[in-house]
Protein backbone atom coordinates (compact mmCIF):
# COMPACT_ATOMS: atom_id res chain seq x y z
CA UNK A 1 0.00 0.00 0.00
CA UNK A 2 1.60 3.33 -1.03
CA UNK A 3 2.10 5.89 1.73
CA UNK A 4 0.26 8.62 -0.17
CA UNK A 5 -3.01 6.74 0.28
CA UNK A 6 -2.80 7.18 4.06
CA UNK A 7 -1.85 10.81 3.67
CA UNK A 8 -4.77 11.46 1.30
CA UNK A 9 -7.19 9.84 3.75
CA UNK A 10 -5.62 11.59 6.74
CA UNK A 11 -5.22 8.22 8.45
CA UNK A 12 -2.47 7.54 10.99
CA UNK A 13 -0.75 4.20 11.40
CA UNK A 14 0.05 3.05 14.96
CA UNK A 15 3.49 4.36 15.86
CA UNK A 16 4.67 1.00 17.22
CA UNK A 17 4.15 -0.80 13.90
CA UNK A 18 7.08 -1.55 11.61
CA UNK A 19 5.59 -0.53 8.26
CA UNK A 20 7.06 -0.73 4.78
CA UNK A 21 5.29 1.17 1.99
CA UNK A 22 5.68 -0.41 -1.42
CA UNK A 23 4.68 0.52 -4.94
CA UNK A 24 5.90 -2.51 -6.83
CA UNK A 25 6.21 -3.13 -10.56
CA UNK A 26 6.92 -6.88 -10.70
CA UNK A 27 6.68 -10.11 -8.70
CA UNK A 28 10.31 -10.08 -7.58
CA UNK A 29 10.04 -6.59 -6.13
CA UNK A 30 6.78 -7.50 -4.39
CA UNK A 31 8.24 -10.68 -2.88
CA UNK A 32 11.39 -8.94 -1.67
CA UNK A 33 9.37 -6.19 0.02
CA UNK A 34 7.22 -8.73 1.91
CA UNK A 35 10.07 -10.69 3.48
CA UNK A 36 9.64 -10.81 7.23
CA UNK A 37 6.18 -9.25 7.18
CA UNK A 38 3.22 -10.70 9.07
CA UNK A 39 0.40 -8.83 7.33
CA UNK A 40 -0.06 -7.38 3.88
CA UNK A 41 -2.44 -4.45 3.31
CA UNK A 42 -3.43 -3.96 -0.33
CA UNK A 43 -5.78 -1.65 -2.25
CA UNK A 44 -9.11 -3.23 -3.16
CA UNK A 45 -8.38 -2.86 -6.86
CA UNK A 46 -4.90 -4.43 -6.76
CA UNK A 47 -4.31 -6.67 -9.78
CA UNK A 48 -1.46 -9.05 -9.07
CA UNK A 49 -1.33 -10.82 -5.72
CA UNK A 50 -0.90 -14.02 -7.69
CA UNK A 51 0.10 -17.60 -6.86
CA UNK A 52 3.78 -16.96 -7.62
CA UNK A 53 3.87 -14.09 -5.15
CA UNK A 54 1.91 -15.97 -2.50
CA UNK A 55 4.11 -19.06 -2.71
CA UNK A 56 7.10 -16.86 -1.87
CA UNK A 57 5.51 -14.92 1.01
CA UNK A 58 4.02 -17.79 3.00
CA UNK A 59 5.19 -16.00 6.17
CA UNK A 60 2.21 -13.65 5.73
CA UNK A 61 -0.62 -14.41 8.13
CA UNK A 62 -3.22 -12.05 6.67
CA UNK A 63 -3.79 -10.30 3.36
CA UNK A 64 -6.10 -7.41 4.14
CA UNK A 65 -7.94 -5.58 1.37
CA UNK A 66 -8.57 -1.89 2.06
CA UNK A 67 -12.03 -2.18 0.52
CA UNK A 68 -14.74 -4.66 -0.40
CA UNK A 69 -12.97 -5.99 -3.49
CA UNK A 70 -10.40 -8.77 -3.43
CA UNK A 71 -10.58 -10.12 -6.99
CA UNK A 72 -6.91 -9.28 -7.58
CA UNK A 73 -5.86 -11.79 -4.89
CA UNK A 74 -5.50 -15.45 -5.85
CA UNK A 75 -7.77 -16.75 -3.11
CA UNK A 76 -7.35 -20.40 -4.15
CA UNK A 77 -3.59 -20.14 -3.77
CA UNK A 78 -4.03 -18.37 -0.42
CA UNK A 79 -6.27 -21.22 0.75
CA UNK A 80 -3.68 -23.79 -0.29
CA UNK A 81 -0.96 -21.92 1.59
CA UNK A 82 -3.09 -21.26 4.68
CA UNK A 83 -3.06 -17.47 4.30
CA UNK A 84 -6.19 -15.68 5.47
CA UNK A 85 -7.71 -13.06 3.17
CA UNK A 86 -10.06 -10.40 4.55
CA UNK A 87 -11.89 -7.41 3.14
CA UNK A 88 -13.74 -4.34 4.43
CA UNK A 89 -17.29 -4.65 3.12
CA UNK A 90 -19.92 -1.94 2.98
CA UNK A 91 -17.88 1.00 4.26
CA UNK A 92 -18.22 3.03 1.07
CA UNK A 93 -21.59 1.74 -0.13
CA UNK A 94 -23.34 5.10 0.10
CA UNK A 95 -20.31 6.83 -1.43
CA UNK A 96 -20.40 4.65 -4.56
CA UNK A 97 -24.20 4.85 -4.74
CA UNK A 98 -24.04 8.65 -4.64
CA UNK A 99 -21.43 8.63 -7.41
CA UNK A 100 -23.62 6.33 -9.47
CA UNK A 101 -26.47 8.81 -9.29
CA UNK A 102 -24.10 11.56 -10.39
CA UNK A 103 -23.02 9.54 -13.43
CA UNK A 104 -26.62 8.90 -14.42
CA UNK A 105 -27.45 12.61 -14.20
CA UNK A 106 -24.30 13.54 -16.13
CA UNK A 107 -25.37 11.31 -19.02
CA UNK A 108 -29.06 12.19 -18.94
CA UNK A 109 -28.30 15.91 -19.04
CA UNK A 110 -25.43 15.59 -21.57
CA UNK A 111 -23.03 17.45 -19.29
CA UNK A 112 -19.97 16.47 -21.35
CA UNK A 113 -21.38 18.11 -24.48
CA UNK A 114 -22.80 21.09 -22.59
CA UNK A 115 -19.50 21.84 -20.85
CA UNK A 116 -17.37 21.55 -23.96
CA UNK A 117 -19.74 23.56 -26.13
CA UNK A 118 -20.13 26.39 -23.63
CA UNK A 119 -16.37 26.65 -23.00
CA UNK A 120 -15.80 26.60 -26.75
CA UNK A 121 -17.93 29.68 -27.26
CA UNK A 122 -21.01 27.90 -28.63
CA UNK A 123 -23.41 28.74 -25.81
CA UNK A 124 -26.53 29.32 -27.94
CA UNK A 125 -25.75 26.54 -30.40
CA UNK A 126 -25.14 23.85 -27.81
CA UNK A 127 -28.15 24.95 -25.77
CA UNK A 128 -30.38 24.62 -28.81
CA UNK A 129 -28.77 21.31 -29.72
CA UNK A 130 -29.52 19.84 -26.28
CA UNK A 131 -33.07 21.18 -26.28
CA UNK A 132 -33.70 19.53 -29.64
CA UNK A 133 -32.06 16.30 -28.55
CA UNK A 134 -34.30 16.10 -25.49
CA UNK A 135 -32.77 15.76 -22.03
CA UNK A 136 -34.10 13.18 -19.58
CA UNK A 137 -34.16 12.87 -15.80
CA UNK A 138 -34.22 10.21 -13.11
CA UNK A 139 -37.87 10.84 -12.22
CA UNK A 140 -39.93 8.56 -14.46
CA UNK A 141 -36.90 6.55 -15.64
CA UNK A 142 -36.79 2.77 -15.41
CA UNK A 143 -33.51 1.86 -13.71
CA UNK A 144 -32.19 -1.69 -13.60
CA UNK A 145 -29.58 -2.65 -11.01
CA UNK A 146 -27.46 -5.73 -11.65
CA UNK A 147 -26.46 -7.12 -8.28
CA UNK A 148 -28.24 -6.32 -5.03
CA UNK A 149 -25.52 -5.87 -2.42
CA UNK A 150 -24.94 -2.96 -0.09
CA UNK A 151 -24.17 -0.46 -2.89
CA UNK A 152 -27.30 -1.34 -4.86
CA UNK A 153 -29.42 -1.05 -1.73
CA UNK A 154 -28.15 2.48 -1.16
CA UNK A 155 -28.56 3.37 -4.84
CA UNK A 156 -32.11 2.00 -4.87
CA UNK A 157 -33.07 4.16 -1.88
CA UNK A 158 -31.89 7.32 -3.65
CA UNK A 159 -33.37 6.38 -7.02
CA UNK A 160 -36.80 5.59 -5.60
CA UNK A 161 -36.73 8.83 -3.63
CA UNK A 162 -36.01 10.69 -6.89
CA UNK A 163 -38.96 9.08 -8.64
CA UNK A 164 -37.39 6.24 -10.62
CA UNK A 165 -38.93 2.81 -11.14
CA UNK A 166 -36.24 0.42 -9.89
CA UNK A 167 -35.82 -3.24 -10.78
CA UNK A 168 -32.92 -5.54 -10.04
CA UNK A 169 -31.32 -8.80 -11.06
CA UNK A 170 -29.21 -10.94 -8.74
CA UNK A 171 -28.16 -14.59 -8.78
CA UNK A 172 -30.54 -15.10 -5.86
CA UNK A 173 -33.78 -13.19 -5.44
CA UNK A 174 -34.07 -11.18 -2.24
CA UNK A 175 -36.90 -11.67 0.29
CA UNK A 176 -40.21 -10.04 -0.66
CA UNK A 177 -40.12 -8.01 2.56
CA UNK A 178 -36.82 -6.44 1.47
CA UNK A 179 -38.17 -5.71 -2.03
CA UNK A 180 -41.26 -4.07 -0.56
CA UNK A 181 -39.26 -1.99 1.91
CA UNK A 182 -36.97 -0.66 -0.84
CA UNK A 183 -39.75 -0.29 -3.41
CA UNK A 184 -37.97 -2.44 -5.98
CA UNK A 185 -38.93 -5.50 -8.02
CA UNK A 186 -37.01 -8.46 -9.39
CA UNK A 187 -36.54 -9.18 -13.09
CA UNK A 188 -34.60 -11.88 -14.94
CA UNK A 189 -31.46 -10.44 -16.53
CA UNK A 190 -32.67 -10.41 -20.14
CA UNK A 191 -35.92 -8.69 -19.24
CA UNK A 192 -34.14 -6.13 -17.08
CA UNK A 193 -31.80 -5.28 -19.95
CA UNK A 194 -34.62 -4.90 -22.48
CA UNK A 195 -36.91 -2.89 -20.16
CA UNK A 196 -34.51 -0.40 -18.56
CA UNK A 197 -33.68 3.19 -19.47
CA UNK A 198 -30.59 2.90 -17.25
CA UNK A 199 -28.63 -0.25 -16.38
CA UNK A 200 -26.16 0.03 -13.49
CA UNK A 201 -23.68 -2.68 -12.51
CA UNK A 202 -22.97 -3.45 -8.84
CA UNK A 203 -21.49 -6.94 -8.79
CA UNK A 204 -18.18 -8.45 -7.68
CA UNK A 205 -15.82 -9.84 -10.30
CA UNK A 206 -16.08 -13.63 -10.37
CA UNK A 207 -15.84 -16.24 -13.09
CA UNK A 208 -19.64 -16.06 -13.36
CA UNK A 209 -19.78 -12.27 -13.70
CA UNK A 210 -16.77 -11.78 -15.96
CA UNK A 211 -18.12 -10.44 -19.27
CA UNK A 212 -21.73 -10.55 -18.07
CA UNK A 213 -22.37 -7.59 -20.38
CA UNK A 214 -21.20 -8.46 -23.87
CA UNK A 215 -22.40 -8.08 -27.47
CA UNK A 216 -25.60 -10.04 -26.88
CA UNK A 217 -26.55 -8.14 -23.74
CA UNK A 218 -25.78 -4.74 -25.27
CA UNK A 219 -28.01 -5.56 -28.24
CA UNK A 220 -30.84 -6.42 -25.85
CA UNK A 221 -30.79 -2.88 -24.42
CA UNK A 222 -32.98 -0.12 -25.80
CA UNK A 223 -31.33 2.47 -28.10
CA UNK A 224 -31.97 5.13 -25.43
CA UNK A 225 -30.46 3.02 -22.63
CA UNK A 226 -27.55 4.26 -20.52
CA UNK A 227 -25.00 1.84 -19.04
CA UNK A 228 -23.26 2.64 -15.73
CA UNK A 229 -20.34 0.60 -14.38
CA UNK A 230 -18.77 1.31 -10.99
CA UNK A 231 -18.05 -2.37 -10.28
CA UNK A 232 -15.08 -3.85 -12.15
CA UNK A 233 -14.03 -3.26 -15.74
CA UNK A 234 -13.94 -6.98 -16.50
CA UNK A 235 -17.69 -7.44 -16.01
CA UNK A 236 -18.19 -5.58 -19.31
CA UNK A 237 -16.69 -6.77 -22.60
CA UNK A 238 -14.61 -3.68 -23.42
CA UNK A 239 -14.44 -4.08 -27.24
CA UNK A 240 -18.17 -4.86 -27.30
CA UNK A 241 -18.95 -1.66 -25.40
CA UNK A 242 -16.77 0.34 -27.80
CA UNK A 243 -18.67 -1.18 -30.73
CA UNK A 244 -22.01 -0.42 -29.07
CA UNK A 245 -21.07 3.24 -28.59
CA UNK A 246 -19.80 3.57 -32.16
CA UNK A 247 -22.88 1.91 -33.65
CA UNK A 248 -25.37 3.65 -31.36
CA UNK A 249 -26.79 0.43 -29.93
CA UNK A 250 -27.12 2.33 -26.65
CA UNK A 251 -27.36 6.06 -25.95
CA UNK A 252 -24.35 6.26 -23.67
CA UNK A 253 -22.19 4.81 -20.93
CA UNK A 254 -20.45 6.11 -17.82
CA UNK A 255 -17.69 3.95 -16.39
CA UNK A 256 -15.45 4.40 -13.37
CA UNK A 257 -13.61 1.14 -14.04
CA UNK A 258 -11.75 -0.31 -17.02
CA UNK A 259 -9.88 -3.49 -17.90
CA UNK A 260 -6.99 -3.34 -17.48
CA UNK A 261 -6.21 -0.50 -15.10
CA UNK A 262 -4.51 1.69 -16.01
CA UNK A 263 -5.56 1.30 -19.65
CA UNK A 264 -3.10 1.39 -22.53
CA UNK A 265 -3.39 4.21 -25.05
CA UNK A 266 -4.65 1.60 -27.52
CA UNK A 267 -7.59 0.57 -25.33
CA UNK A 268 -10.72 0.40 -27.53
CA UNK A 269 -12.62 2.84 -25.31
CA UNK A 270 -9.83 5.39 -25.77
CA UNK A 271 -9.91 5.05 -29.56
CA UNK A 272 -13.51 6.10 -30.19
CA UNK A 273 -14.66 8.49 -32.89
CA UNK A 274 -15.67 12.00 -31.71
CA UNK A 275 -19.37 11.12 -31.89
CA UNK A 276 -18.90 7.96 -29.82
CA UNK A 277 -16.72 9.87 -27.34
CA UNK A 278 -19.70 12.13 -26.67
CA UNK A 279 -21.59 9.02 -25.56
CA UNK A 280 -18.94 7.95 -23.04
CA UNK A 281 -17.91 9.36 -19.65
CA UNK A 282 -14.83 7.79 -18.02
CA UNK A 283 -13.38 8.41 -14.56
CA UNK A 284 -10.26 6.77 -13.02
CA UNK A 285 -11.75 4.40 -10.41
CA UNK A 286 -12.67 7.08 -7.87
CA UNK A 287 -16.32 6.28 -7.08
CA UNK A 288 -15.65 5.01 -3.57
CA UNK A 289 -12.66 7.00 -2.38
CA UNK A 290 -13.79 10.23 -0.81
CA UNK A 291 -11.65 11.29 2.14
CA UNK A 292 -14.29 10.17 4.64
CA UNK A 293 -15.04 6.80 3.04
CA UNK A 294 -11.39 5.92 2.50
CA UNK A 295 -10.61 6.89 6.09
CA UNK A 296 -13.33 4.50 7.26
CA UNK A 297 -12.06 1.68 5.04
CA UNK A 298 -8.43 2.12 6.07
CA UNK A 299 -9.44 2.42 9.72
CA UNK A 300 -11.34 -0.88 9.62
CA UNK A 301 -8.47 -2.56 7.74
CA UNK A 302 -5.94 -1.41 10.34
CA UNK A 303 -8.20 -2.61 13.15
CA UNK A 304 -8.27 -6.06 11.55
CA UNK A 305 -4.49 -6.17 11.26
CA UNK A 306 -4.26 -5.14 14.92
CA UNK A 307 -6.42 -8.16 15.78
CA UNK A 308 -3.83 -10.42 14.16
CA UNK A 309 -1.00 -8.76 16.07
CA UNK A 310 -3.01 -9.32 19.27
CA UNK A 311 -3.45 -13.02 18.51
CA UNK A 312 -7.15 -12.68 17.70
CA UNK A 313 -9.06 -13.95 14.69
CA UNK A 314 -9.55 -11.24 12.05
CA UNK A 315 -13.01 -10.26 10.89
CA UNK A 316 -14.54 -10.52 7.40
CA UNK A 317 -12.38 -13.43 6.24
CA UNK A 318 -13.40 -14.22 2.67
CA UNK A 319 -11.62 -17.54 2.18
CA UNK A 320 -12.97 -19.44 5.18
CA UNK A 321 -9.66 -20.15 6.91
Amino acid sequence: MPKWRFEAAKTEIPSDWNVKFIDFTDNEEFIAACRGAECLLVPAAIQNVNATVLENISNIKLIQSAGAGYDGIDVKAANRLGIQVANVPGQNAHTVAEYTIGLIIALQRSLIIADRGTKGGYYTKVRQQLFQKGLTEIAGSSVGLIGMGSISVEAAKILVCLGASVSYYDHTRKPEAMEAKLGIHYKPLERLLSDSDVVSLHIPLTEETRGIIGHRELRLMKPNCLLINTARGEVVDQPALAEALEAGWIAGAAIDVMAPEPPAATHPLLQLSPLAQDRLLITPHIAGVTVSSFRMMLGKALENIQRVFAGKRPENIVNGL
